[in-house]
Order: C-alpha cells, then structure tokens, then sequence
C-alpha cells in the first residue's frame, strides 16, 4: 500500500479546478496582497471565532493511504453553530463572481466541511465562500448548507477521481524506474574521456553538489550527461532539467531522448518554450476577454492533460500547440502544466534562475527536487547577470503615457511625475556632459513614484477588456513591474545607472555579480547541478561568478588527433583599436594564404563590424564566394547564409563574421562546411564605462578586475570560434590566431590544453607555406 500525503487545496485545484487562465498582470504580488487581504478579514472575528484550524482525515483503499490535511481560514460561531468560512481575494469586479465562477474555491470548503463534520460527528454544517476585492477590500459572500450525506459523495468522487490519475501516473513512474534501472547505454563503446565525464555527473547528483565540466566537443556530452542523470533519479519527486542558452540545442536533447527510448527508456519529456513562441493569437495578451485560449482553460486542461500524458511521450512545441488548438487551451500554460508530470524538462535557462520567470512549483516550492544540467555553461555568467537586471526608459514612459491617454482611470499625471522626476535627476548629475552615471545606492523615490502607476495600470487592465493601444499600455506596464521586481534583490553587488543615448535616458538596475543568487537556488531546490561546456577556462573565473566558488571541476581531454588542427599564432600585427588601419593588409595576406593553399570553406572573426567592412572595403570579392553577417539577421536570413557552407565550391567560400555572434557558437561545421578559421584580435570586450564598472567592482573583490572584465570573456569567445573547425574525429581544418598579444603569456596561458602544438609563425616567413605544409601532413596521414 502506498502512503501519499496531500494538501485539500492541491487536490481540489488539480480535480475541480475551473474558470479562465489569469492574466499576468493580475499576478503580480498576489501573495502579499491576498495575506493582507486575509488578515483584515481575520481581525473582524468575534472572541469565539478561531483563525487557521487545521483539519485532517484518512482515506484508504487496496492500493493508498491518502493523509488529507488543510487549514481552514475561519471557524465561526453563528447562532451557537460552527460555520466554515473560506476567504479568497481577487482583482475581478465582484459583480462576475458567483458561487460556481472558480468551483475549485466551493470544492475546497466543502472537504473541508466534510472532514471537520467527520472529526466531530455533525449531521449539517454551514459553509461560507467569501470573495474580498482588492485593493478596495469590498466583499462578497456566498452560504450554504450541506449535511454529511452530500459531503461525503462530494469527497468519495473527488478521492475517485484523483486516484484514478494517481493509478496512471504511477504506473507510469513504475515503468520509469524500472526502465532506468535496466537502461543501458545506446552504444557498444564509450568516446575517449566519456565514461569519466558519466561517472563525476553521477556522483555529483548523489552527493547533491555542484560539478563544472570542461568537456570538449565530440565526447558526446548531451547523451552523457542525460543517461547519468537519468541513472541518479530515486524517486518520482526527481525531475531532469536540461537547461540550455539557444533553442537550436533544445533539438539535439530531444533527439537524444529519443535515442534513449528507442534504447528502453520510459520517461515523459517537455519543451518549455516562451510564450512568444508558442502562442495561438496574432498578439500575447493572456486576458481571458481577449484570449479564447485563456477564457476557460481551466475548465478544459485536465481532459488535455489525461489526453496528452496516455497518448504521446515527448511533448515539443508543435505537438504541444496541435493539442492546445484541439482542446482550445493557452499552448505555453499546458506545457507548464505537462511539465508537472514529465520526467525530463527540456528549456532556458531562465526557466530555472530567472526570479522573472523560473517555474515557480519547481524551484521555489519543496515537492520536487530538480536535477540541473546547464549545457553551455560558459553563457551562464553574462546571462545571470541580465537575469537579475532591469531597465526602464523615458521613451517607454512617453510611449506609455500616450497610449493610455484617453483610459480611465487616467495615469497621466503619475507618468508626468515621473518623466519630471527623471528630468531633473538627470540635470542635477548633468548627464548631457556625462552620458553614463552611476551609483551604488537604489533611488527610493522613483521606486515609490512606479509602484503608485503600476497600481493605477492594474486597475486600468481589470476594469478595461478592450481598448485602443491596450497592447502598447501592456509593454509599458511590464516595463515598470520587471524594474519594480529586481529592485528587491538591489544589493552590493548592483550599481544604479543612468544613460543618455540618442535623446532617450535608460535608468537600469545593473547586476554585475548574480553568482549568490544562482548559487542559493541550486542549494535550496536542486539535487545536483551540473554546468558543463568545452570553454570554461580558467574554471576558477566560472566558478567564483556562476556559484560564488561553490563547486568541484573536472576536465576532459579533447578526444580528436591533435595534428587534425593547425593551429597557428601570426603575432606580427596589432589589432588594437589604433591599429586597426595598418594591420588590414596583413589580414587580407592571411585570408588569401587561407583561400588559396586548399580551395574549401573559411571563416574570418572579426571584433566589431566595423573592422569588418574595412577590410572587405579592399579584399577582392569577385575571386572568391563571399557571405558576410549582417547586424540584426533574422532567422531565415541567417540559415540561408549558412547554407553557403553546406558544399565546397570551385572556388573557396569565405564568410566574413562578427565574433561572439550566433556564426561562433552554437553551430556545427561538420565535415567539408569548414575547413579553417582566422580569428581577427584577442575578442576583448569594448572598453566603455559598463565594463569599467566590472573591471572596477572585481579589482576590489578579488584584484583581478581586467581578467575579469577583459580577458577571460573575449578569450572564451576565441576559443568558442576555432572550436568551430573540429566537430567529429574525422574533421580537419586550420585556425590562425591573428594578433602580437596571441604571444604574451597571459594569453598563452588561457590556451587549452588541445592547443599546446600552437606554432608560432615566423617573422618574414609566408603563412601559406605553414598551411601547405599542414595539409600535405593531412593528405599523408589519410
């Protein structure tokens, strides 16, 4: 017999649950409000009144012992009489709600009436559901009667139909375990460095630790690192979260995944996708007066879920979206709610570290412990700090007070305020002569002007289903709450920033360390975390800014011929900013001694586009096949580009990109799509007063502000770059690392191990006899 433990309101609202999806905005500090709204009811009660009376029962059957408990909000005398009073809080006109408007709310009084009319052996108890308006406090209230026969029916169905789901469910976690237990690994030999890479995974999750992998690429890091995790859960509370920074890598876990079915596992996987992507409506807005998505979604998502979970396996977004259309419910909500019952989640990294946006039953909750594997690890440190800042501009503000001009109630006067606050803050810090101020205290005072418009916005939304630029109004408010939100982690570690750019003033609170607040989530929710990347050199630096020091590491040797890469240091030329004019002949000599040496597909990464365009402005473009990035190409412009690699033409091809960009991350050349790389500068970020700031904070931390800064960010970029050319055992290819400070030993010791055969080139030798010479070696070797 299995013994489950369960709270009435979670039982009722996974039964009973009915009513619209809510929208986000009526979300916001739902919690707080909804206490404080208890509260002032609660102080209304008479001396023989009693607050949070907890109530319990048993039930069982053949298969469970179900412990029910709850916590009614009111035990009232009324005539000599106990009734039980349930208190809910909304933001909807009281006008719409009615006793069966959100029947989850009646159903959680009623097994509550039905336990506490047991305990004490009544015939007929009153209940009362009261709805409390917020923020005005005005209330609403419903009474009935029910005696012990219609309670116990009302129970004995609901105990029916949540352990009818328990009985799916389990059987499924049954097959699940039992299939992991048996899973072997999908095939005959372990890659060099693998199975080292599979066991520290494991180990770590046992041990509830924190592991950083440098694992290069080629190992097969994403079916390792899946199987081992998979291999450490013990129990149905353990979930797989594979985290990831791009959604082109969301696709190869699933194709691993189902690499792993087809090899014996049972386990149900999502994709979380935003919301953005996976909406049904020409335009995201979540009220249910507009959405026919989120109007009655609860009433409908259940009869999905059961569909859905006995039918499919792997839930990816299209099949997600076809059964959002056929049940007519919110595609991005199911997928959260499918997550429930998956065994492997497959999504951003946000979804995990986000305080804006992480899945709240998952990672602030304690029924599930999750097991965090964090792909690309070397983008957590710029993304967590963007997690954890937020920004709002005067052009927002305008932008907001125009649209809601003719809206009631009006906002604009408060949006006037604030503009004039703004204004004169930036006069008094005379930020036209000083474009980018900072601080390390958080200005109160607009805090407390925002919060009085958010307010006012919240209400305007409510009252106001339809009306002119409501979309506008949206943008607007999500501005001001997302800056309101990260204001409650301002620390030391952030600093205040104001900036004038193009007529517009950006007020943004800038985290430049979130390394704390990563760390406290994985010690408060996670069974292991696992952060690996083929670039997390020097690891120390991840480590201090990912999980401020917490953590063991481990690398992995490359598994692929080191003479398959020929790496190469032309030291001769500076990049630096001041001589970016006379190193652009040099450039163009590399870039040809490339192209003409063997006739295949190339790659020059350049710093900044404007370098670029210098040196394009005097390569000869009619020799070759030329694509060059452009700024802000959209997705099917970029995979067209792309495609230019898939063949190897008469002549070469020679791709003029952009380091740092989607082009040197993330992308598989494989084969003859690459055959060499040239790395224009050492990557360094722009010296601008942002990177000063960090420069400045992680001098006094830890006296290594530049590395921090500088160095460390634009040498993983370098090292991302070339580890383009070699993607299989079988692939070959040359990287010429362009740049005098390529020799200095500050660099050279950032060099990965798989590139101690660096060769420097010789002054007044020809690069194009080191590459001949290289792809001779190749030719003999075949």
């Amino acid at each position: 017999m299995k013994s489950i433990k369960i709270a009435v309101k979670e039982m009722v609202e996974f039964i009973h649950v009915g009513g619209d999806l809510t929208s986000e905005f009526k979300s916001n500090k739902r919690a707080k409000l909804g206490q404080e709204a208890h509260a002032f009811l609660q102080a209304k009660y008479g001396d023989d009144d009693q607050q949070e009376v907890m109530v319990e029962t048993l039930y069982q059957n053949d298969d469970y012992e179900l412990h029910i408990s709850g916590r009614m909000d009111g035990l009232l005398q009324v005539n000599n009489k106990p009734l039980i009073e349930e208190i809910k809080s909304t933001q909807t006109d009281l006008e719409f709600m009615d006793i069966d408007t959100r029947p989850e709310h009646l159903a959680q009084v009623k097994m509550y009436a039905y336990m506490y009319c047991k305990a004490n052996h009544l015939k007929s108890i009153k209940v009362r559901l009261v709805y409390i308006h917020i923020p005005d406090y005005e209330t609403k209230s419903f009474t009935k009667r029910y005696n012990i026969s219609q309670l116990t029916k009302f129970f004995e169905n609901t105990v029916f139909e949540y352990l009818n789901w328990v009985t799916i469910y389990d059987q499924h976690q049954a097959q699940k375990l039992t299939s992991i237990e048996g899973l072997t690994f999908p095939f005959e030999d372990y890659r060099e460095g693998q199975y080292t890479f599979m066991g520290a995974i494991y180990k770590t999750i046992i041990a509830n630790d924190i592991l950083y992998s440098i694992a290069p690429t080629g190992i097969g890091k994403t079916v390792a690192a899946l199987f081992s995790a998979l291999k450490a859960i013990e129990t149905e509370r353990d979930k797989v979260f594979y985290l990831t920074a791009k959604n082109a890598g969301k696709a190869i876990v699933v194709d691993t995944v189902n690499l792993l079915k087809d090899n014996g596992l049972v386990a149900k996987t999502v994709v979380i996708n935003n919301k953005e992507h996976m909406c049904l409506m020409d335009t995201v807005d979540c009220d249910p007066d507009i959405c026919p998505y989120a109007k009655g979604y609860f009433d409908r998502v259940q009869e999905a879920l059961n569909d859905i979970f006995v039918h499919k396996d792997v839930y990816e977004s299209e099949l997600i979206k076809s059964y959002g259309e056929y049940h007519k419910i919110c595609p991005h909500e199911f997928s959260l709610s499918i997550s429930n019952f998956s065994d492997i989640v497959i999504c951003d990294y946000n979804y995990a570290f986000d305080p804006r946006t992480h899945l709240i039953r998952y990672f602030d909750e304690d029924y599930y412990n999750p097991i965090l594997l964090v792909d690309e690890a070397h983008n957590m440190i710029d993304r967590s700090r963007s997690m954890y800042s937020s920004s709002i501009t005067k052009s927002g503000l305008l932008a907001l007070k125009k649209a809601a001009k003719k809206v009631k109630p009006s906002v604009q006067s408060t949006i006037t305020k604030i503009i004039k606050y703004i204004d004169e803050f930036a006069t008094n810090i005379e930020l036209i002569k000083q474009p980018f101020y900072h601080q390390e205290e958080l200005d109160e005072q607009l805090l407390v002007l925002l919060e009085r418009l958010v307010n006012k916005l919240d209400q305007i939304l409510v009252e106001n289903k339809k009306f002119p630029n409501r979309d506008q109004v949206l943008d607007g408010y999500f501005m001001c709450t997302q800056f309101i939100r990260i204001s409650d982690f301002y620390a030391s570690s952030y600093r205040y920033i104001l900036e004038a750019k193009d007529e517009d003033i950006v007020i943004t609170l800038s985290c430049l360390d979130a390394s704390k607040y990563i760390l406290d989530t994985i010690e408060r929710r996670a069974k292991g975390a696992i952060f690996f990347s083929a670039t997390l050199e020097p690891v120390d630096y991840h480590v201090r800014l990912i999980t401020k020091g917490e953590g063991k590491s481990i690398s992995i040797p490359s598994p692929f011929p080191q003479h398959h890469l020929g790496l190469f240091v032309d030291d001769s030329t500076s990049t630096r900013y001041r001589d970016r004019e006379r190193s652009i002949d040099s450039i163009i000599d590399n870039i040809y001694a490339m192209l003409e040496t063997k006739v295949g597909n190339y790659i020059v990464f350049f710093p900044s586009y404007r370098y670029l365009n210098r040196v394009l402005e005097q390569f000869d473009t009619e020799a070759y096949d030329v694509v060059v990035q452009e700024r802000n190409m959209n997705f099917k412009t970029r995979n067209k580009l792309l495609q230019s690699f898939d063949e190897v033409g008469e002549t070469s091809t020679v791709g003029f990109f952009v380091m740092g960009g989607s082009f040197s991350e993330g992308i598989d050349y494989i084969g003859d799509k690459l055959h060499g790389v040239l790395i224009v500068g050492v990557a360094m970020p722009q010296f601008n007063p942002y990177n000063e700031l960090l420069r400045n904070y992680f001098d006094e931390l830890f006296e290594t502000g530049f590395d921090y800064a500088y160095t460390f960010p634009g040498m993983n970029k370098v090292i991302q770059a070339v580890g383009r050319v070699i993607r299989t055992e079988e692939d070959q290819g040359i990287a010429i690392l362009f740049d005098d400070r390529y020799s200095h030993r500050n660099y050279r010791t950032l060099f990965p191990k798989n590139w101690q055969h660096a060769i420097t080139i010789r002054v007044n030798n020809y690069v194009q006899n080191y590459l001949e010479k290289f792809w001779q070696n190749i030719k003999k070797s075949v």
